[in-house]
């Protein structure tokens, strides 16, 4: 089968859709989806010759369908929907392919982390990106009085988990400043794990913070295989970050698929007090592990969350690439679920203060104190 060469062998791993990182296939088409844009070209006869497989494995890996939250007749629906599109129009590029797909499934999983790669990006960006928004993943300056912190992104590049890792390294000297600003604008997500890190000796106990409910092999996170392998396939096995190697199972014939489920989401309180103030900045690029880190500061330091509600993509995570073989077709999907006790998804976090955007941080940390007792 086709399939093989993208997968590890069914019989072997015990779970289905287990990426092959060795797998030379795999590694090209990684690395032509890398390069992939809703002009690139796609064969639509292919596309509509894995519909049927399509279908199945959303059944099978997105986890509000195989969990019995969705129900799967919606999901075929808007796959038969779109075969017949295929069949009638043979769109010749990616963006005319996918796109509508992506859009639909979106909408009937309510779930905007799901990705198609090559479909025309979705954005609710209302305004011009801040300057910087391409620097690195952490960035850290004094305005006055005022330590801020930058965070662009909570995954990336080597560089950019070492900077990540540096920062929850740093978060005794950060939290020696009695007033800190995080900056999470644009923040698209990643690890929230690195916020806990930073912040976790310092928290308050959160109780309920977030019900969640994750895919597990043998005790460890199913998501971590596929994100891992499919970084070491395009870029080799030194570009994956620790913590997903570090994370993943080992693969054998009598591996099952467990849930790991926790009912309660509390987070414990940390050994150290802090007795400073927070403000932390987020717009409607705020998504993912942005959105969760923000909320995660607010209930457990007590930051005053500024500027515009965030996304609303956070109900699901741990989102892994699978592969169609034969078209080539990528799609991302989530292998856990959240509960964060109010309405998020499509919804957002809202903001203590609203405040544009697009505010410069001098002007915000000049009104800090103004901002934080406003929100308080």
């Amino acid at each position: 089968m086709v399939e093989d060469d993208y997968y590890l062998d069914w019989a072997e791993s015990g779970v289905r859709w287990l990426l092959n990182p060795l797998s030379t296939p795999l590694s090209r088409l990684a690395a032509d989806v890398a390069a992939r844009t809703p002009r690139s070209a796609c064969d639509a006869a292919l596309l509509l010759a894995e519909a049927e497989l399509l279908y199945e494995l959303i059944v099978e890996r997105h986890f509000g369908v195989a969990t019995g939250r969705i129900p799967a007749d919606l999901v075929r629906a808007s796959i038969m929907e779109w075969a017949g599109v295929l069949e009638s129009q043979s769109p010749a590029t990616w963006g005319e392919a996918v796109t509508a797909l992506r859009d639909r499934l979106r909408d009937v999983l309510v779930d905007q982390h799901l990705e198609i790669r090559g479909a025309i990006p979705q954005t609710r960006r209302s305004l011009p990106p801040l300057d910087g928004d391409d620097g690195p993943a952490v960035e850290e300056r004094r305005v006055g009085d005022v330590l801020v912190l930058r965070i662009r992104r909570l995954i990336g590049a080597p560089s950019d988990e070492a900077l990540l890792r540096s920062w929850a390294a740093d978060s005794d000297r950060h939290f020696d400043s009695a007033r800190i600003i995080v900056d999470l604008r644009g923040n698209r997500g990643g690890n929230d794990g690195h916020t806990l890190d930073w912040a976790r000796r310092r928290l308050g106990r959160i109780e309920h913070f977030a019900r969640d409910w994750t895919w597990t092999v043998g005790g460890k996170a199913l998501g971590n295989w596929n994100a891992a392998a499919w970084r070491q396939a395009r870029d080799g096995v030194k570009s994956v970050p620790p913590r997903l190697l570090d994370g993943r199972h080992h693969p054998a014939p009598s591996d099952r698929l467990e849930i790991d489920a926790d009912e309660a989401g509390t987070i414990a309180s940390g050994d150290l007090m802090w007795s400073g103030r927070m403000v932390v900045l987020v717009d409607p690029e705020t998504k993912s592990s942005g959105e969760s880190s923000a909320w995660l500061l607010k209930r457990g330091l007590g930051a005053t969350l500024v500027g515009a509600r965030t996304c609303g993509m956070i109900e699901y995570g741990n989102i892994v690439p699978y592969v169609m073989p034969r078209s080539g077709l990528v799609i991302d999907l989530p292998t856990k679920r959240n509960d964060f006790g109010i309405p998020v998804e499509t919804v957002g976090f809202p903001v203590d203060v609203e405040l544009d955007p697009r505010s410069r941080i001098e002007d915000v940390a000049a009104s800090f104190d103004a901002l934080y007792r406003t929100g308080a």
